[in-house]
Order: C-alpha cells, then sequence, then structure tokens
C-alpha cells in the first residue's frame, strides 16, 4: 500500500515537471519568434537584406500590395498542408508561432521605426553596419533558441527537410541551399536587388544557427 502511494506521488511529480518543463519551452519559444520578427522589422529598416525567405515575402508582399502578416501567413498555410500530410513530426506549437506571429511582429515593429523615424538614425554607414551586426547576431541566437525548443519547425523549413529524406544521395546542406537560393530569385526578379545580409545568410545562416543551438543545448 505505501509503495503504492509513493508511487502515485512520484507520478504526480513526474507529470508536474513536464508540465513545468513544457511550459517553460513555450515561453522560451513564443519569445524566440518575437525576437526574430522584432530583429527582421530592423534588417527591413537597414535595407541591406534579410534571410531568404523574409527576403521573398517581403518582395512578394510589397509587389501585390499586401502587409508582409497577410501574404506570409497565407503562404504558410499554404506550405503547411504538404507539411500535415507528410511531415508531421515537423509540427509543433512553435510551428504555429513562426507561421502567425513574424511577419506581423515585423509589420508592427516597422509602423514603430516609421513613426520614430528610425531610418533618419541609421543615415551614417558607421552606425548602420554596428546596428546591422548587432541584429544579425540577436536573430542568429533567437533562431538558434527557436531550433533548440524542438517544439515544431516552420514550414520553409520543414520542407526541405522532408525533401531531403526522399532524396538520400543528395546532402541535406545542397537541398537546404538550393532551396533558399531559390526564395533568394523570386525575391531578385520581384524587387531587383539582393543585400549582402541575405547572401551572407544563405551562405552561413544554417552552419551558424546549428554550431549556436549545439552550444546552447550543451551549457
Amino acid at each position: 500500500m505505501l509503495a503504492n502511494t509513493c508511487l502515485k506521488e512520484e507520478k504526480k511529480m513526474t507529470k508536474t515537471t513536464d508540465k513545468k518543463t513544457f511550459f517553460k519551452k513555450v515561453i522560451i519559444t513564443l519569445i524566440s519568434v518575437l525576437f526574430m520578427g522584432i530583429t527582421l522589422s530592423i534588417l527591413k529598416i537597414i535595407n541591406w537584406g534579410m534571410d531568404s525567405f523574409s527576403h521573398m515575402n517581403v518582395s512578394i508582399a510589397n509587389t501585390i500590395g499586401w502587409s508582409l502578416g497577410n501574404w506570409q501567413i497565407l503562404l504558410n498555410v499554404l506550405m503547411f498542408i504538404p507539411v500535415i500530410i507528410w511531415g508531421r513530426k515537423q509540427i509543433g506549437i512553435g510551428t504555429v508561432f513562426n507561421m502567425v506571429l513574424i511577419g506581423y511582429t515585423v509589420d508592427f515593429c516597422t509602423w514603430i521605426w516609421d513613426m520614430l523615424n528610425v531610418a533618419s538614425w541609421l543615415n551614417h554607414i558607421v552606425v548602420r553596419v554596428i546596428v546591422m551586426l548587432i541584429t544579425v547576431v540577436v536573430f542568429v541566437i533567437a533562431a538558434a533558441t527557436y531550433m533548440s525548443s524542438e517544439l515544431g519547425t516552420a514550414p520553409f523549413d520543414a520542407l526541405p527537410m522532408m525533401i531531403s529524406e526522399k532524396l538520400p544521395k543528395v546532402p541535406f546542406e545542397v537541398v537546404r541551399f538550393v532551396w533558399d537560393l531559390i526564395a533568394v530569385l523570386i525575391g531578385f526578379v520581384l524587387s531587383g536587388k539582393v543585400g549582402i545580409v541575405t547572401i551572407l545568410m544563405v551562405l552561413f545562416l544554417g552552419q551558424t544557427v546549428e554550431l549556436v543551438r549545439k552550444k546552447m543545448m550543451r551549457e
């Protein structure tokens, strides 16, 4: 009887701990996604490029006259369909946060930066470079934290993983590079430009985020 009671108490404590851990992960994931949106809005103001997906989406949204948030959520929903069918293991609460919040966070923060005329603060090249470097570092840390939570993957990131699984002879890095390159080319065709930040992110973002993520998980 005593053993059964102790076992039940232990199970209750384990469930409570699991719930607290999950809730903590959800909060951290939410904050990370919001910081990704905030940093992307600053990169948008700097106008030297963004990550490939955001670069493409900003170009499309500007072309069709939509807000970034509205266009991005529509595209995410469309890309989410094959993920639901063939890649359900990639889905989690973090997937929803990424799909819904990043675009609207960029829109909201851009509206604030425009009201504060932040662009005028960045006229000096040295200031712009410093702000850009700090912003990219924060973005990478936020993205790595988001990935480390393991609460789901954004559709844009999940699809190349799924494609790579179907092409076992092709390294994932190659699939991901081509995937990002297609997004950059679409953005270029529509906007006529590709910033240095976009080029650097295509070349190094994945490896950098993975290094930061592994370091964070070891600590």
